[in-house]
């Protein structure tokens, strides 16, 4: 009897036996797919108060100029605390006139494999190769427990992004669990062990010198762009046997549909590996906006995500956004984003739209999006910050990809496609919260994998206090809550980031979601928490107010009782003894462990095991929680 691989494998290559030789290139377009909300366009009134966004960058480039402290905090005014939390208060969006729930291109084939999965979604947030191992472990664990396969989604943005494709789109020869590699208890985290790496397994991707390959690729010719790309796909991708500049869909069903329109051949495509047991791959990308307009007011920024799956990329909310430029030479350029391309054919130039929901394009021109690209362009983290320097720089170093939207009333026009900039997707949403939400998912557990540790109740109280940028990371934003920058490196954070738009909860529910997570990190199993949230109207993304979901926090912090269990060597050089969260190693093998620095890769075997080993034990220690928000 054939498994459901095989069957779905037969059915494949028969079709493509029965269409292959047909010369005709078509991509299938969603333009109506997720159009949530009415348009609208960023010029008009939408709860924005610009003069307090201009009074607080008066005074952040007063305070780097003046040079008058390190810390922010002491040139905060009561004014300018009130202004903030004044300018925050008033990013609640108007209630949207929509109640409509989008349909997002992935939904049918989803439903092909649909049948023991639960209505649930897991995030792995950015962080860099921190990140990336972190989501290995994790991954581990939910497979040690049987609870992978029930979940419907699986979202990566930067570091994390780099799993979920290196995981998603696996060709290895290992099995699932020897990719991701065995979970060490603490007590069999010795030194010997943790040199110990299977040829292929993830854990040991992050070893190559990443920056290196992307220099070399540089000072070969190769542009900033592809050399990133090059560097990206060298390192987490072409290990596990990811074809390179290759067209890619979920599954031979889908790839053999697409090669039957195009002359292709479904066997070049890189799919999901086990679509029955692993769930539906999501990736953000920000879309910064057109390249002839770089650079762009800081005052006016107007990112929005760009979905990545192995169905189609796009964006979730059609709107008409008018992009401002600093150079008034270059004024104002209005674009319509909005609606879905299939992904292999997302940055191709098309010749006319049909009103079958296809596009013609111009023949060999397909393909120009790729596995590689996504995870590159979902890890470009300066590009945000580039293109509010000068149009040569963002066009020069920058990460293009041209963008048209495909819209239902003008279905038989010509596209026209505008060149823009793509950036890290953890510059406007760290983790796929948000992505996860418009898809309607009630359960979703966020992998928060970040540098800066969940300060303890002893030095922050979020009952009575605003959180600092050394506080807590991301989550303040959530819940429209001020965030509190305290040094010029601060400054720089936030200009390279946009979260001001990402409200889609009620602030009142944000202390009881961090004294949840500081208690649990206190007990020295982790910072988990399960949380019930009502989500509030957010026009901008496009989020449909009064929903309850589960979201359940897994921040990564210490967890005194692993510490405590380690090897008396490995504790001596992992970790400082105290209690204290924010307390990390400063010096040796295991420097700032579980914080390793933010970077691209070269973590050693060592460190990449421990740091997998303890997320893997994270998922063990609170498996009640687990269970109960994933089966």
């Amino acid at each position: 009897m054939l498994s459901p691989s095989q069957f779905t494998l037969l059915i494949g290559l028969s079709l493509f036996m029965l269409v292959k030789g047909k010369n005709i290139f078509t991509a299938k377009l969603y333009p109506e797919a997720t159009d949530n909300t009415p348009s609208f366009t960023t010029n008009q009134e939408d709860g924005y108060k610009t003069e307090e966004r201009l009074e607080l960058l008066k005074i952040i480039q007063e305070v780097i100029s003046e040079s008058k402290s390190d810390n922010l905090l002491d040139s905060l005014s009561v004014n300018l605390l009130q202004n903030i939390l004044d300018y925050n208060s008033n990013l609640e969006r108007k209630p949207s006139t929509s109640k409509n729930k989008g349909i997002f291109p992935e939904f049918e084939v989803i439903e092909r494999y649909a049948s023991n999965k639960t209505n649930s979604g897991i995030a792995y947030s950015g962080g860099g190769s921190r990140a990336y191992v972190c989501a290995v472990g994790y991954t581990s664990g939910l497979l040690k427990l049987g609870l992978l396969k029930n979940v419907k989604y699986v979202g990566g943005i930067s570091g994390g992004n780099w799993f979920v494709n290196s995981y998603s789109y696996r060709n290895s020869d290992l099995t699932t669990e020897e990719y991701v590699g065995e979970i060490l208890g603490p007590e069999d985290n010795t030194f010997i062990n943790l040199n110990i790496m299977e040829k292929g397994c993830m854990r040991s991707f992050v070893r190559n010198p990443c920056i290196l390959d992307i220099l070399g690729s540089f000072l070969n010719g190769t542009t900033p762009m592809n050399s990133w790309v090059d560097g990206i796909y060298e390192t987490y991708l072409e290990p596990g046997n990811i074809k390179r500049h290759a067209p890619f869909a979920y599954d031979l069903i889908e790839a053999t549909r697409i090669a039957s329109s195009n002359n292709m051949d479904p066997s070049d495509f890189n799919i999901v590996n086990d679509p029955i047991n692993d769930p539906f791959p999501l990736v953000g990308v920000a879309l910064v906006g057109p390249v002839s307009q770089a650079p762009f007011q800081v005052r006016s920024r107007d990112m929005v995500m760009l979905d990545v799956s192995p169905v189609a990329t796009g964006v979730s909310n059609r709107q008409n956004i008018d992009y401002k430029s600093r150079d008034d030479n270059r004024g104002t350029l209005t674009a319509q984003v909005g609606g879905f391309i299939e992904s292999t054919f997302f940055g191709s130039n098309f010749l006319k739209n049909n009103d079958d929901g296809t596009a013609e394009l111009e023949e060999g021109k397909y393909g120009l999006w790729t596995i590689e690209q996504a995870a590159a362009a979902s890890s470009m983290a300066p590009e945000e910050f580039f293109s509010l320097t000068s149009n040569r720089i963002a066009d020069y170093v920058g990460f293009h990809a041209p963008y048209f939207s495909p819209n239902p009333s003008t279905s038989t026009s010509t596209p026209s496609t505008t060149d823009f900039l793509v950036a890290d997707g953890g510059d406007l949403e760290n983790v796929n919260l948000i992505q996860m939400l418009l898809r309607g998912v009630e359960n979703i557990v966020l992998f928060m994998d970040f540098e800066i540790p969940l300060a303890g109740r002893n030095t922050y109280n979020p009952f009575t206090h605003l959180p600092k940028f050394s506080d807590v990371e991301d989550i303040p934003s959530y819940f429209g809550i001020p965030h509190i920058p305290e040094t010029v490196e601060d400054i720089f954070d936030w200009l390279g980031q946009d979260f001001g738009r990402n409200k889609v909860f009620k602030s009142w529910h944000y202390p009881f979601v961090i004294d949840k997570l500081q208690k649990a990190q206190a007990k020295g199993k982790g910072a988990v928490a399960t949380v019930e949230l009502e989500t509030v109207d957010n026009e901008w993304w496009g989020v449909k107010g009064g929903d309850t979901v589960s979201v359940t926090f897994v921040y990564l912090s210490k967890a005194t009782q692993f510490e405590e269990d380690l090897p008396e060597n490995v504790r001596t050089e992992a970790t400082t003894g105290t209690s204290d969260p924010t307390d990390l190693t400063t010096d040796g093998k295991f420097k700032g462990f579980p914080h390793y620095p933010t970077g691209a890769a070269e973590i050693t075997h060592e460190q990449s095991n421990l740091l997998a080993n303890f997320c893997g034990w994270i998922i063990e220690q609170n498996e009640d929680v687990f269970r109960k928000a994933l089966s």
